[in-house]
């Protein structure tokens, strides 16, 4: 346990706090002070991720209050770097920086792979540089100024600067603090309010502090391609206009527009395959939010629509999404979900009315209540806000000893005869097939075409898929094997594996080399055969079988 570490300074990135406490303690080595916090000379320090927090957090005082979740939620980019990842990615990520390194983090967040690269250098901002001196003395490194592709400050708008510190020239175990020396004094312009650079990095460092609520990349594809559609984007019945999102899009971003690979926008508005960095979604989170849902674009009208759930304590209130749409009978058809689990369709024809897709955990709690509490059918029902039915079906299914009469099936009732009518004559039976002939003649031609390529020169592998392919009825006989005993008794003893194989192989080699008068090396038979550097036993002992002759 450590008697000494310092505070954290507000949003100070982990490395910042690791690099002061090997300054405070006056250590030289870096290599001591990774085995003073980790026990584990071998950490590497980690600028936007850190490994090894568990470790960490043990050897901290208690006063700090500094756990693993905390280390990595208040002090590192993982809040930001995870904003959009599945909910099985960010416990994936974070179980590796709790125990482990975290260089396969990055491969796994598609970090390694984006266009978004982060700066070489740790950067800070001069206006934060003397407010960080006037406060508290010294200076520290920020997250929200080492965010991959941000370049002002969220605070004062001032530009970032980049300090002479790149962690990736002076050792991947080294810790450097941040002081007057790698921050030179400078002055910086100040962007305005509303441009947006400072629009992406105010909504950056919002995702540090408050990342939203984790979706699968179906769902976030969904979502961004249902409120494009509803700004107008839409194209045909459930397409966007790709041509016009880019010229927009370049118009409000200022920037030219995209194309070719490079084009991420009409990615991230198609279905999601993969992850996107989340910048990509900060900036088109910004350019949706800068354009008003159109009504008319709508079908469903603009959310959020109110949730029908009456057991729902916000029964009534705007808070169900659109999950999704689709096409059904030519129509376009809206999934909904509210965060009480209450889910419904509906059509986007003027009159449709709702389809219950599934009624939630709060009717069936409410359920087993009323049936525990031997409640009438129809009394349930009047609770519940649904028909007797609806109460039969899904007691059913929870299998609840309910005190009413389980549904039953309704009997059977035969239909009236029709008058007679002439009906077409029966088609003319299909001849039954002679299997045993059948497999007479297959096994002996199966076995005649092994004899024949076993004698080709180069010789050829009899294979069981060769000889099918080769008999013309691959696919046809592997599906009828049961019914041709013999064939598959032939199959099985004609087919060749590769041992043997390589060993007809080893024979042939020779032969030709005597042909040739070409003295019989091992090496020559190996190269002419085409065997591997390393074979089975019996193919090594058939090779020296020719040493000296």
């Amino acid at each position: 346990m450590l008697p000494y570490f310092p505070p954290g300074y507000p949003d100070e990135l982990l490395y910042s706090l690791l690099a002061r406490f090997h300054r405070h303690v006056g250590e030289t080595s870096p290599k001591r002070t990774l085995d003073v916090l980790f026990g584990n000379r071998s950490v590497r320090a980690g600028v936007l991720l850190q490994g090894h927090l568990q470790a960490l957090s043990e050897r901290l005082p208690p006063h700090r209050e500094l756990t693993p979740g905390r280390l990595l939620a208040d002090f590192t980019l993982y809040p930001y770097l995870t904003a959009f990842q599945p909910a099985d990615v960010r416990l994936a990520v974070r179980d590796a920086l709790f125990l482990g390194h975290a260089e396969w983090v990055t491969v796994r967040l598609g970090l390694a792979a984006s266009r978004v690269q982060g700066a070489t250098g740790l950067r800070y901002c001069p206006a934060c540089r003397s407010d960080m001196l006037n406060l508290y003395g010294e200076l520290y490194w920020r997250r929200d100024h080492q965010l991959p592709g941000v370049a002002v400050c969220p605070d004062h708008g001032v530009r970032l600067q980049d300090s002479t510190v790149c962690p990736g020239t002076i050792g991947q175990h080294s810790f450097i603090a941040a002081d007057e020396d790698n921050c030179p004094k400078v002055s910086s312009d100040v962007q305005d309010d509303v441009s947006i650079p400072w629009m992406v990095v105010k909504r950056c460092a919002r995702l540090l502090r408050s990342p939203p609520a984790p979706m699968s990349l179906r769902e976030w594809g969904a979502h961004y391609h249902n409120e494009l559609r509803q700004r107008g984007f839409g194209k045909g019945d459930d397409r966007i206009d790709q041509r016009r999102l880019s010229a927009d899009f370049a118009s409000w971003s200022g920037e030219p527009e995209m194309g070719g690979t490079e084009n991420w926008l009409a990615a991230m508005a198609r279905k999601h395959r993969k992850a996107f960095h989340p910048l990509e979604h900060v900036l088109l989170g910004l350019f949706l939010d800068a354009h008003a849902p159109v009504a008319e674009n709508a079908p469903f009208g603009l959310g959020p629509w109110p949730c029908r759930n009456p057991l729902s304590e916000h029964y009534g209130q705007p808070v169900v999404q659109l999950a999704g749409t689709h096409q059904e009978e030519g129509k376009l058809i809206g999934q909904f979900s509210c965060s009480c689990g209450y889910v419904f369709s509906l059509a986007a024809v003027p009159g449709s009315k709702p389809r219950i897709l599934d009624l939630g955990p709060l009717f069936r709690q409410r359920l087993r209540q009323l049936v525990a509490e031997g409640a009438g059918l129809r009394a349930t029902a009047r609770a519940l806000g649904v028909d007797p039915g609806t109460i039969r079906r899904h007691a059913e299914r929870l299998g609840l000893d309910a005190p009413w009469a389980p549904l039953k099936s309704r009997p059977h009732v035969p239909r009236s005869p029709r008058a007679a009518c002439p009906q077409p004559p029966p088609p003319d039976p299909v001849p039954r097939r002679d299997w045993p002939g059948l497999d007479g003649q297959l096994c002996g031609a199966l076995r005649a075409e092994s004899e024949r390529i076993k004698t080709l020169s180069p010789p050829i592998r009899a294979s069981a898929t060769v000889l099918q392919r080769q008999f013309g009825r691959r696919d046809w006989l592997a599906s009828r094997l049961s019914k041709l005993p013999m064939t598959a008794c032939a199959l099985a003893e004609e087919a060749e594996s590769v041992e043997q194989f390589r060993l007809r192989r080893i024979v042939w080699a020779a032969e030709e080399l005597r042909r040739r008068n070409l003295p019989l090396k091992p090496w020559r038979l190996r190269r002419l055969a085409g065997l591997p550097e390393q074979a089975s036993s019996q193919v090594e002992a058939a090779l020296e079988a020719y040493e000296g002759l």
